[in-house]
C-alpha cells in the first residue's frame, strides 16, 4: 500500500554560536578544506571544457574524491566529515546550473576573507539541542566534532532537522543554521479559507516604512542613520594614505565597519521579520503594490555625452528606497502567507496614490504633499498612504473576483 504523502516544508532556524578556541581552529580547518576543494574542482571543470569541450559533472567529481583522499599531499582531507566534501561539489553544481539557466554569473574562486565560509552538514537528524539557561544552549551530534558547542538560542526549534550550516561572517561571528521539516497543517493559521473581513493592504513608503489599513509600522531610522555616519567616519580614516590597504590597521577598521553593516542589517530584518509575521498570520488576504525596487533605485547619473539630472538628490531617494529593504518584505510576506495559509495578491502600483478611496476619482491634484491627500471630486480627506494603503486593498480584491464598487466599499469597512 502507497502511504499518503503529508504536505511538509522546510524552515531554517539560524542561532548565534559560541564555540571554545579549540572548536574555533577545527572549523575553521574544515571550512579551509571545503573552500580548496570548491577552487580545486571549479579549476578541474574549467581545464576539462578548454581541453575537450565538454564540462564535468558533480558525479564524476564525487567518485575522485576517495582517491584524492588516498593521495599523501592531500590525505588532510581526511579529517573532514566525507558529506561535507560532498556538499561543497554539490554547490559548485548549483552554481554551474544557475549561470547556464541565466540566474547567476559564472562561478568564482572562493577567497579567504573575502567570502562568508561555511560548512554544511547534510544528515542533521542526529543533532541534539539541550539548555543550558533560559536562552543559553548546546548543540551536539554533529560528525566528528567532540562535544557540544554552545549557541543563543532565542526560540524553540519545531520539526525534524534535516540540514546544519555552520558559517563564519566576514568580522568573525559565527551562525549555525537548521533547516527542519515540518508539516504545513502545524503551521496553517487559515486553513484555506480567505474571508475578506480578514483582507489587508499594504502602501510601502520612505517616510513611513510600511503603512496598511490598520496600522503603520515604521523602521528605527534613527539609528540606522547614526551607524551610517559611524561607518562613514571609519571610511574616511581608511582613505587616509597613511593606512596602507592590507596592513594591520587597515583590517582593524575594516572588521569594525563589517559590524556595523551587520548591525544594521540586523535592525531591519527583525523589524521586517516581526510585521511581516504579525499581518501575514493575522489576515487571510495580503494585498502588495508589485514594486519593480531594482528599477526604482537604478543611478542618475548617465553618461558622459548624456549626463544625469538631479543626480545627487536621485541617489538620495535610491538610498532611503535601499534602507527600507522593500524587496526584503516582500519576499518574507510569500513564503509566510503560504506557511500561514493566507494569500499575497500583487496589484500594479499606477496611480495608487492619486485615486480617492471614496469616490474612485483619479488626478494628480488629489495628492497635496507627500502626506496630505484631497479629493478634488468629493472632499475626501486622509493621509496619502492611508488612502493609497485602502487602494491597494481595493485593487486587490477586484482582481481576485469582486466588482469594483464592492471592492471600494469592503476595503473602506475593513479600515
Amino acid at each position: 500500500m502507497n502511504k499518503e504523502k503529508k504536505d511538509t516544508e522546510m524552515i531554517t532556524y539560524q542561532f548565534r554560536l559560541r564555540p571554545t578556541k579549540a572548536q574555533t581552529k577545527i572549523l575553521a580547518r574544515w571550512m579551509g578544506a571545503c573552500r580548496f576543494l570548491y577552487n580545486c574542482a571549479l579549476e578541474q571543470r574549467v581545464m576539462a571544457y578548454e581541453m575537450t569541450g565538454k564540462s564535468l559533472n558533480y558525479f564524476s567529481q564525487q567518485n575522485e574524491l576517495p582517491d584524492c583522499k588516498k593521495i599523501e599531499e592531500f590525505s588532510w582531507l581526511k579529517e573532514v566529515p566525507s558529506q561535507s566534501l560532498q556538499m561543497s561539489l554539490r554547490h559548485l553544481d548549483r552554481a554551474y546550473r544557475n549561470f547556464f539557466e541565466g540566474r547567476a554569473g559564472f562561478p568564482k574562486r572562493k577567497k579567504k576573507g573575502r567570502c562568508t565560509d561555511a560548512i554544511c552538514f547534510p544528515q542533521a537528524g542526529k543533532i541534539q539541542v539541550g539548555k543550558i539557561t533560559n536562552k543559553k544552549s548546546v548543540i551536539s551530534g554533529l560528525p566528528k566534532l567532540k562535544g557540544g558547542i554552545k549557541l543563543i538560542q532565542h526560540r524553540p526549534i519545531e520539526g525534524k532537522p534535516k540540514v546544519a550550516t555552520i558559517s563564519r561572517k566576514a568580522h568573525g561571528e559565527w551562525y549555525i543554521s537548521i533547516t527542519c521539516e515540518k508539516n504545513v497543517a502545524d503551521c496553517s493559521a487559515h486553513g484555506g479559507e480567505l474571508s475578506v473581513k480578514k483582507a489587508i493592504g499594504i502602501d510601502l513608503g520612505v517616510v513611513k516604512t510600511i503603512v496598511t489599513t490598520k496600522k503603520d509600522h515604521n523602521l528605527d531610522l534613527r539609528k540606522i542613520k547614526q551607524l551610517e555616519k559611524e561607518i562613514a567616519k571609519i571610511q574616511r580614516r581608511l582613505s587616509k594614505p597613511e593606512v596602507k590597504k592590507f596592513s594591520k590597521k587597515w583590517h582593524y577598521y575594516q572588521k569594525i565597519v563589517r559590524k556595523k553593516h551587520t548591525k544594521i542589517s540586523r535592525i531591519r530584518k527583525n523589524f521586517l521579520h516581526e510585521v511581516s509575521k504579525d499581518i501575514c498570520k493575522n489576515h487571510a488576504i495580503v494585498c502588495m503594490e508589485n514594486l519593480k525596487v531594482k528599477n526604482m533605485s537604478k543611478s542618475a547619473s548617465g553618461t558622459i555625452e548624456n549626463p544625469g539630472k538631479m543626480v545627487s538628490q536621485k541617489s538620495g531617494l535610491n538610498r532611503s528606497i535601499l534602507r527600507q529593504g522593500w524587496g526584503m518584505f516582500r519576499q518574507f510576506c510569500e513564503y509566510k502567507t503560504k506557511r500561514y495559509g493566507s494569500h499575497l495578491e500583487l496589484v500594479s502600483p499606477k496611480n495608487t496614490s492619486r485615486i480617492c478611496s471614496s469616490c474612485g476619482h483619479t488626478c494628480k491634484e488629489n495628492r497635496l504633499s507627500q502626506s496630505e491627500f484631497l479629493c478634488q471630486n468629493c472632499g475626501y480627506e486622509e493621509n496619502a498612504d492611508k488612502n493609497a494603503a485602502n487602494n491597494i486593498l481595493a485593487l486587490g480584491l477586484e482582481s481576485m473576483g469582486l466588482s469594483t464598487l464592492e471592492a471600494l466599499t469592503i476595503a473602506t469597512s475593513v479600515a
